[in-house]
Formats: structure tokens, sequence, C-alpha cells
């Protein structure tokens, strides 16, 4: 069973692991030519240990003294959301979707045991996670950090990885769809990085509710802690043995938990294709709207904190605003990350039709009258719809809460607005995730990658360095920093001119390949 696991996914696993590698390398050398001296350090040190609302993005930092310090604390948003991200889809690939696909039942009907994929996946996602910290370490020890930094940082980031991988494999065993246990990994993500956001920034106990905030407080380079990593290693056994024991117990193709029953007689809505595929995606939606609302809520509420320490410290204006003086930095942040919000909305929507055919559910549809173009646009009409909805959720939450703690009535439309801007390049996302879809399903996880380089882009291009050439790849590099900076109407219009592109592109290829695809 490892060896049918790893070739079916070896491409993918080897793509994560040498993308989180080589995005650590080029964060860990840039900050090391940054920073290479002790008064460059004492600069850094002075303008992030003050105190600020950039904590929830990055992390706490710790062990300033040193250049492994600043290391962990910018490369710290990509490693909360990308390595988790990682075990999520790696899980869930090589579980729940081999058995949506049938090929598990045939598996199963020879000598493979009930719980040997699930076994088989975790030995080869938590290899993945230890080659890549191995890489790290390399990484840390070329640049002349020392014991015990060098070892325990890349230690807790695979053990941060593999318990979100334990997790991902619970999620598996409780619903019956590949996009459901993907959306339920999403969310604890999303809940664990608030709480470990909110915790940091409010200096209390919520940061130790959370993997993300066990796998911070190991303080890699300022008086370091092995302890924490106990915590992550007991949650992922005890995530993983009640995984297994689920997987021992449960239907071959179903959840633990039990999926509703339907009413007696269906809609009319259910008769035309949109109203089917919005029916399909309304619980999805749903879910991604309150995620956005609790980060813009959580985050926009700290938002004055941002405000009272970067003051007069011009210092910390640059350090954490990407160059700028202004104190709309940390609302421009949290307006991106909501839109990250929302382009994960789009492309985890995209895999869930991908799983209509998966299923061997499409076929029958198409059979009938409905014909292939009319399906696809119904679904990703429902997209566009859902994608504005979640859109509006986040930059409300974010706009209201901010509104509260400034005193400013009129940030809640004017960052709600800033979260609109940048819709037509989440478009342009939903387009190439079509169109990957479109051409051959199996290169939908390419759709993912594309989310990682676009938030690296958006959180640590300045910090990298990145040429303009590389920064201009991502289409929120086209609209700007809103609200610090005016969208420009050209990349809108182009964003949206490119996303019609591959949505026709999307279409055609459609039209002519094999359903399902081989």
């Amino acid at each position: 069973m490892l060896s049918i696991s790893w070739s079916s996914t070896r491409s993918v696993i080897i793509g994560w692991v040498i993308g989180l590698t080589a995005v650590f390398a080029a964060t860990a050398v840039s900050i090391n030519n940054l920073y290479g001296t002790r008064a460059q350090l004492q600069i850094y040190a002075d303008a992030t240990s003050t105190g600020s609302a950039l904590y929830a993005i990055n992390g706490r930092p710790f062990g300033l003294d040193t250049i492994g310090g600043p290391i962990v604390y910018e490369f710290g948003f990509v490693a909360a959301i990308a390595i988790p991200l990682m075990a999520i889809i790696l899980m869930t690939r090589m579980t729940r979707r081999e058995e949506q696909t049938g090929r598990m039942e045939l598996l199963r009907a020879g000598t493979v045991g009930r719980t040997a994929a699930l076994k088989s996946a975790m030995v080869l996602t938590t290899t993945a996670f230890l080659v890549m910290a191995a890489g790290m370490a390399g990484v840390l020890a070329a640049l002349g950090l020392s014991w015990p930094g060098v070892l325990l940082y890349p230690l807790s980031l695979a053990l941060l990885g593999i318990t979100f991988t334990a997790a991902g494999a619970l999620c598996a065993q409780l619903v019956a769809s590949a996009h459901a246990a993907t959306a339920l990994g999403l969310g604890i993500l999303i809940v664990s990085f608030l709480l470990r956001g909110v915790g940091d920034v409010r200096e209390n106990a919520l940061v130790w509710l959370t993997p993300l905030g066990w796998a911070e407080q190991t303080r890699a380079f300022g008086h370091a802690r092995w302890w924490p990593l106990l915590l992550l290693i007991s949650a992922a056994m005890a995530a993983l043995v009640a995984a297994l024991r689920l997987a021992d117990r449960r239907d071959l193709g179903e959840g633990m938990l039990a999926r509703r029953r339907g009413r007696p007689q269906a809609s009319r809505t259910l008769l035309h294709s949109f109203g089917f595929s919005a029916r399909r995606h309304r619980t999805s939606i749903t879910g991604w709207c309150f995620v956005a609302a609790l980060v813009g809520a959580g985050f926009g509420s700290v938002g004055d904190a941002y405000d009272t320490v970067t003051k007069d410290n011009p210092t910390l204006q640059n350090v954490v605003g990407g160059g700028s003086t202004s104190a709309n930095a940390f609302v421009t942040l949290i307006v991106i990350l909501i839109v990250l919000i929302c382009i994960g909305f789009v492309i985890s929507g995209v895999n869930s039709v991908s799983e209509e055919e998966r299923s061997d559910r499409l076929e029958p549809l198409l059979a009938g009258a409905l014909s292939r173009p009319e399906w696809l646009a119904g679904h990703a009409v429902a997209l566009i719809v859902g994608v504005i909805a979640v859109a509006t959720a986040g930059g409300l939450a974010l706009g209201a809460s901010n509104a509260i703690t400034t005193g400013k009535p009129a940030q809640i439309w004017r960052l709600t607005a800033a979260t609109f801007a940048y819709l037509p390049a989440v478009a342009l996302v939903l387009g190439l995730s079509a169109a990957l879809y479109g051409l051959r399903p199996k290169l939908l996880w390419i759709s993912w990658l594309a989310l990682v380089f676009i938030s690296v882009v958006a959180i640590l291009g300045d910090i990298l360095q990145l040429p303009h050439w590389v920064q201009d790849i991502s289409p929120m590099s086209w609209v700007g920093r809103v609200p610090l900076e005016t969208a420009s109407t050209l990349a809108l219009v182009g964003s949206l001119i490119a996303a019609l592109a591959l949505a026709i592109l999307a279409l055609r290829a459609f039209e002519k390949r094999d359903i399902p695809s081989r």
C-alpha cells in the first residue's frame, strides 16, 4: 500500500517539499543579508520587540539578538499557513479521495487492511516533513547558526506538520467526502491561526490552545524550550489513534458523521444548473463566510494596537509595513489575509466540482439534456456569488471591528470596498483553477501551490526583496496594496479579461476531454 500511495502522489509531495524549503531558504538568506550586523539586528529588535498588532500575522518574536530570531519571525506567516495546508491536502488526497474514486474498494478486496491507506499516508507525509526539516536545518547551519536553534526550529515545524497531518486523518474519518474533509481541516487551521494571533497580541493563554502556539513557544533562538514539542507529539498521537480506530470501524465510503437526509420532494430550483450548483456549494459558502468574518472581526479589533505602537516609531513602520510609514499598513495586511481566504474558497470550490466527476455523479447528469458548458457555467456562477459573499462577510467584519476600536465609522465601507478591489484578482485564480480542471483534473494541485506563491509574494515580497517581475506574476500585486494605495484600474480590467480568457479555455478543454478523465 505504501508503494501505491507513493506512486500516485510523489510529484505532489516532492513539489511541496522543494517549494517550502526553497521559500525558507530565500527568506533566511534575504534576512541574513538585510540584518547581517549587530547594529542592524539591534534596529530590528528595537522595532519589533516593542509590541505590535503584526504579531497576529507573524507570531511573537524571540531571540532577536541573533539572525535566527528575525528569520523565524518573518517566516512565521508562511509556516503557520503553508505547512498545515500541505498536511491537510496530502492526507485527504491519499485517504478520502482514494475512497471516492473507487480504487480503495478494489484494493480492500485483496489483502489490504482497513487502516493500511491511513498508515501509509501518515508514513509518507511524516517522511516528507522530516526531509523538509532536514533541508531547513541545512540552510540554518550554512548561515552559521548554532545549536539548539538550528535543530529545534525545523523540528518544531516538522512536528507542527505531523500534528495537522493527524488532524487531517481524523477529519477524513468523520466526513464522507474529500471536499468536506479538506474544508473541516482548513476550518481547524483558521481557528488555530486566529487563536494564536489574538493570544500573541493580547499576551494571554489563547496561544496555548493551538498547535501553532506550541510550535512558536519552543522559542528556538531565544531561551530555547524543548518541552512544547511534547504537546505536539501528544496531540498528533491522540488524533492518529482516534483516526485509526474510526477507520477500522466505519463503512467504506462513509464518514462517522451521518449525512443529513434530503427532503422527500426536491425544490424546483434544482431543475436548473445554477440552482443545483448553488445547493452543492451553499454549505461551503456559509463556512467560508464564517471563517472570513471571524478573521476580520478578530484582527480588526487589534488594529488600534498597531496605530498606538507605530505612531512615533518610523522604524517599526518600515519593518512591518512593507516600507510604508502609514498607519493603514496593518489593516492592509488583514485585507490581504481576507482575500487569501477568498482565493482558498474558490480553489476549494473547484476541487469540489472535480469530486462530482471522480464520484461518477457527473456522467448520469450529462447523459440527459444538460450540456457540459451549462453544467460548468452553473458551478462557476455559484462560486462567483459565493466569493462575493465571503469577501463581503470578511470586509464588513473587519471594517466594523476596526471602526469600533478606532471610533471611525467610515472604516466599515472603506475596508469592505478595499476587499472588493481584489475580486478581479480572485476571479483570475478561479479562472486558472477552472482551466486546470478543464484540461486535466489531476493538475488541480497546482492551484494550491499558486495560493502559496501568492501568499509569499503578498506577505514576504518586500522582505525577500523579490524582483519586480517575480512579484508581478501574482495578480494581487497588479492591484496594489489597498487601502494603503489606490487600486489600479488597468489591473482590475486586465485581471477580468485574463479571467474571462481562462474561463473560455476551461469550457473548450472540458468539452473535448473524456469524462471521467484518465
